[in-house]
């Protein structure tokens, strides 16, 4: 007998093998394990063998690949002893069963001390298996940091070989750009030296600067008209504002008109909103009910389709129990008629036996007594058997007939189910007619309930509508009411001043008037105070005279009288000269007050004027506050007219320079006839396909083998236009090829002048690479 071949299952997340054969025993990987006859069971071969190379493990999806691997080697080995504990258990149940029946069947103990040696063995083989699982799970945690080790180098490498990368990256940006700086400068100076070649060979370009002058002067003069003509339109508009301002107090009367039948919609709509609400409330109660009622209906209708159910399982029962009776009446009929025929046939034996009996009477005669009682028995045999067979015959009869019966019972029953699976049906066919009528009534209130959601939607979008219709005419009926307060506020300020400044005009009139009276009697009290100054002027000199006088009289006289005379002419002066002073203080004092109340009357009149200003800027405020209105659609239209102006500049402008063009494009394509053109007839097919592709990818995107480039290949068939356009793509004209040769050395090699003088045209690239020798291109 063979062994069984152990099937090797693939432990998928941990990619080694688990092996567990098919007859439950332990074997080799891959080889038939021997069994003896006695066990049904072998001890493995220690040490184990080399594990077979099995293929890769497919990748999985992992949160990581270290702590899957982990995970899945644990669950594994978990597995693993797992199954060896249980095959460990059923060695032992198969070990204690066996004892058993070894002990009834009366075995010697050496086939107990064989089994105990087997259980250590497997004992032994367990405890072998659950080390090597530790040393596996030791291995494998130090492949683990091995493997943790060499990913955190290889992710340092990767690092750094990212910011060499990046470094190298940055410098070929720089490169490029410096490339394309200097290509942009050289751009720069053919394109100023075709201007200058252009203004030098072309004068017919100052006349257009000169036409375009001209018309840009003229423009400006339109617009210096258009700017007058605004501002008589700006007069114009500056006469309608104050007709503005009637039109708004005729507007606020409108507004509040507005308002006045605004809020009677509103009332109505409320009331309408009211109605419909209410009606929407029937509407919902009434489509609860009509809800109600087909839940009920189609209960009602599940009852009847049990009841449908069960009659059509009645008369499945009631088909089966009519075609099992029509088959026992047709075995009976059968039955019957072999019986009748059995019976026909024992008839005619019968009776030809009695002919034959008959005939022999008559024939031989009278035969013996023993020949008489043999015939006579079996005339008795055959009425037997005649008299059974018409018994069995009304058996089957009456058979029969039961089974009519029966026949009859079960076509009566079948038509009375049948007239109640017609009536079922009708019931069936109305329930379904009413639930038909109660969807589509059900539907048509749905619809109604819908319409009805639609139509409250809308009032609501209406009602959201009408409030803030209602918020807004409010605040405007608040500016409204503002402006008109502030309106009356500025009429009753421009009213009260208008009545102050009256008030001052006319205090003014009586100051100027009391100035000029003060006028005129200052003048009256100076002509006075001059005639008394004349007056006080004779009278000293007439003391004058008395003193010298009396001076020369002394001489004669005695010095009482000179003192006498001098005490007169003292006390004449002082007199005189206190009356003058009196006099003088007074007019000065008068002169003092009328001064002050006319520096009064003049700060009052520059502050009714100051007043009249205020009014004024007020008066100016609000005239603008009107003119406000107005000054968005001026704007608007002075912004229309400069856009109007400038799109007209520009499409000069256009004009001038689709001129430009024009002449730039004539000496091009002057310049370009005595430049022999490439056609791509000269290029062979392998080469247009990789020009077609650096259009497409760019330079940079192609590789070339062994460093040779097109550039190299244009160089040496003098192609320049084409050396010209690789160098637009930021081809490198000093790249070497495995021969390290550049372009320039191709170019001199076929004496390519004009390919050359492009790759020349280069140069300044190559001063950039000497002086910044880090950003250069290696071979």
């Amino acid at each position: 007998m063979q062994a069984p071949r152990a099937t090797v299952v693939r432990c998928w997340s941990s990619g080694r093998p688990s092996c567990w054969s098919s007859g439950s025993c332990w074997t080799t990987f891959g080889r038939p394990a021997p069994r003896s006859s006695a066990k049904s069971w072998h001890t493995p071969t220690w040490p184990w063998p080399a594990w077979p190379a099995w293929p890769a493990r497919p990748a999985r999806p992992a949160p990581g690949p270290i702590a899957a691997e982990r995970a899945s080697c644990r669950s594994c080995m978990k597995r693993q002893t797992e199954m060896s504990a249980l095959h460990v258990a059923r060695l032992c149940w198969r070990l204690t069963a066996r004892t058993l029946a070894s002990q009834e069947r009366g075995l010697p103990a050496r086939h107990f001390q064989d089994q105990s040696s087997v259980l250590a063995a497997a004992e032994s083989s367990a405890f072998r298996l659950r080390h090597e699982q530790e040393v596996q799970e030791s291995r494998l945690k130090e492949a683990v940091a091995a493997r943790d080790a060499s990913a955190s180098a290889k992710q340092a490498a990767e690092s750094q070989s990212s910011e060499l990368k990046a470094l190298w990256l940055k410098e070929h940006t720089q490169l490029q750009q410096c490339q394309t700086d200097l290509r942009q400068a050289l751009d720069t100076v053919s394109k100023l030296e075709a201007q200058i070649s252009e203004k030098r060979s072309a004068p017919a370009v100052t006349g257009v600067l000169t036409n375009v002058w001209q018309s840009r002067i003229a423009a400006q003069a339109k617009d210096l008209q258009m700017l007058q003509t605004r501002c008589t339109e700006l007069d114009s508009e500056h006469s309608a504002a104050a007709r503005l301002c009637l039109e708004l107090e005729s507007w606020t009367h409108e507004a509040e008109q507005a308002e006045a039948r605004q809020a009677l919609h509103g009332e109505i709509f409320q009331e309408r909103c009211v109605e419909l609400q209410a009606k929407l409330d029937k509407s919902r109660v009434a489509h609860y009910d009509r809800g109600r009622e087909l839940e009920v209906l189609q209960i009602q209708h599940e009852e009847q389709q049990q009841k449908l159910l069960q009659a059509t399982s009645d008369r499945d029962r009631c088909q089966e129990d009519k075609r099992r009776l029509q088959s026992t009446v047709t075995d009976l009929e059968v039955q019957i008629a072999e019986s009748m025929l059995n019976s026909n046939h024992h008839a005619s034996q019968h009776g030809q036996l009695r002919a034959q009996v008959e005939d022999e009477r008559l024939a031989r005669g009278e035969a013996s007594s023993a020949s008489s009682a043999s015939s006579a028995r079996r005339l008795e045999r055959c009425g037997a058997e005649l008299a059974e067979l018409a018994a069995q015959h009304r058996r089957l009869e009456r058979q029969y007939a039961v089974a009519n019966a029966a026949k009859d019972g079960a076509q009566r029953r079948f038509k009375a189910l049948e007239l109640e699976h017609q009536q079922l049906q009708t019931q069936l066919h109305t329930a379904a007619a009413e639930q038909t009528g109660m969807k589509s009534e059900h539907a048509s209130i749905s619809l109604e309930l819908l319409r009805l959601r639609s139509h409250a939607d809308e009032l609501k979008s209406q009602l959201a509508e009408q409030s803030l219709r209602e918020s807004a005419h409010l605040e405007l009926k608040d500016e409204n009411y503002a402006f008109g307060c502030k309106l009356s506020d500025l009429l009753d300020e421009k009213e009260e001043h208008k009545r102050h400044s009256e008030e001052l005009h006319t205090f003014l009139e009586a100051a100027q008037a009391e100035a000029d009276a003060g006028r005129d009697q200052l003048e009256a009290y100076s002509a006075e105070l001059k005639e008394f100054q004349e007056k006080d002027s004779l009278v000293r000199q007439i003391a004058a005279h008395h003193k010298l006088v009396a001076s020369h009289r002394a001489s004669g006289r005695g010095h009482e009288a000179d003192a006498a005379l001098l005490e007169l002419a003292m006390a004449l002066d002082s007199h005189l000269a206190d009356g003058g002073e009196r006099i003088l203080t007074e007019l000065v004092a008068e002169l003092r007050a009328k001064e002050k109340r006319i520096e009064a009357s003049e700060l009052s009149a520059a502050q009714c004027e100051a007043q009249e200003a205020q009014s004024e800027a007020q008066s100016e405020a609000q005239s603008e506050a009107k003119q406000s209105l107005l000054k968005h659609n001026v704007q608007l239209k002075s912004e229309r007219e400069e856009e109007r102006r400038l799109h007209k500049v520009q499409s000069d402008e256009i004009v001038e320079l689709q001129h430009l063009l024009r002449t730039s494009e004539e000496q091009a394509s002057q310049s370009q006839e005595a430049v022999p053109h490439l056609h791509d007839t000269e290029i062979p097919e392998e080469y247009a396909a990789i020009i077609k592709q650096v259009d497409l990818l760019g330079w940079d995107a192609v590789e070339w083998g062994g460093n040779f480039t097109l550039l190299h290949w244009a160089a040496a068939q003098n192609l320049d236009g084409l050396c010209r356009s690789f160098l637009e793509k930021r081809a490198n004209p000093f790249q070497k090829d495995e021969n390290h040769r550049t372009p320039m050395d191709y170019a001199e090699e076929s004496s390519s002048k004009e390919a050359l003088a492009v790759l020349k045209a280069s140069g300044p690239t190559s001063e950039i690479l000497g002086r910044v020798p880090h950003l250069a291109i290696s071979e």
